[in-house]
């Protein structure tokens, strides 16, 4: 699916549309390990809306769709292979070399037709064994959905950073059977102003 960058009245209010356009680019600003504090650091600027959003450990997907009332969608914006060359970013998927490929989905999460929550999730090829496959073919449905329904999933501390005014984004690993799977999430303005509702 070739994504539409909403207009300004997409996003809602005043807001500029260039977090949309950085975005669609494909910021590599996930790789930055120096940039994503965990959570248990202070984030003294982050409003009590956006904490409770950012260090929720439960399913987003399944928040977004109550918040919503049923109206939720998952737009792709790009799926691709990539090579991270950086050593720090790519040791933590284990002993992978330069050339190692990753998969690469960037969707956008919309709640009544608004962006609400712009997704990356990685994969390094040697986690695409067995049942973790599906997760290349999972087109337009939720990536949230298919992680929670795996009764062997862990999770890492949840790493957060602010992108731009008023929003925020986070990242995790999440390990099935030990494989690694990063997701980065940046939750938008027209998200952060509502209250989150309990899943």
């Amino acid at each position: 699916m070739s994504y539409r960058s909403p207009s300004q009245a997409d996003i809602s209010g005043s807001e500029s549309s260039s977090l949309v356009e950085w975005f669609v680019r494909g910021s590599r600003s996930i790789t930055e390990k120096a940039e994503w504090p965990v959570a248990g650091e202070a984030v003294t600027a982050m409003p009590a809306n956006a904490r409770d959003w950012l260090f929720d450990s439960g399913s987003l997907t399944a928040r977004l769709k109550t918040l919503s009332e049923g109206k939720f969608a998952v737009e792709v914006v790009d799926e691709s292979w990539l090579v991270f060359p950086e050593l720090r970013f790519r040791s933590r998927f284990g002993p992978v070399a330069p050339e190692h490929r990753f998969w690469s989905r960037r969707v956008v999460l919309l709640g009544n037709g608004v962006p609400w929550v712009f997704a990356n999730t990685l994969i390094p090829t040697h986690s695409l064994g067995g049942d973790l496959e599906q997760i290349i073919r999972l087109g337009t449905r939720p990536l949230g959905e298919y992680l929670f329904s795996q009764p062997e999933l862990s999770r890492s501390e949840i790493e957060v950073k602010e992108i731009a005014e008023q929003s925020w984004g986070r990242r995790s690993w999440f390990f099935l059977n030990a494989k690694p799977v990063l997701v980065a999430e940046y939750f938008l303005p027209a998200l952060l102003r509502q209250i989150p509702p309990k899943a």
